[in-house]
């Protein structure tokens, strides 16, 4: 968490309202370390066979690599909120100049008033 909010300040992002995505974050990222070392002590098997009701042997991906993929994509989704990606920075960035900017509207009703 404390390099995680340490990366959030240096960007200008951070904010105390952020501190429960910032734990589930960094609870994400710790969960996927653990699988990461389980995946290398198991060799790096992606793939294992497995028989079906009828009978029939397939491979498909391991529970562990499916778990590992998962954690992957919601790792991506919490640095894209939390402005840590190129994408979830721009995304934050727009949104604070569109709070900021003042429509014609709003100028004008200023002189106005």
């Amino acid at each position: 968490m404390k390099k995680t909010k340490e990366n959030m300040q240096a960007l200008q992002t951070y904010r105390p309202q952020f501190d429960s995505v910032i734990e589930a974050y960094a609870q994400t990222k710790q969960i996927y370390q653990a699988c990461m070392r389980q995946f290398y002590q198991d060799g790096c098997k992606v793939t294992e066979l497995y028989t079906n009701k009828a009978g029939a042997t397939n491979d498909r991906k391991t529970a562990l690599y499916l778990t590992i993929e998962t954690l992957r994509k919601d790792i991506i989704n919490y640095e894209n909120i939390l402005g840590l990606t190129p994408a979830g920075i721009k995304k934050i960035n727009d949104e604070m100049r569109a709070k900021t900017k003042v429509s014609k509207l709003d100028l004008m009703l200023e002189k106005l008033g």
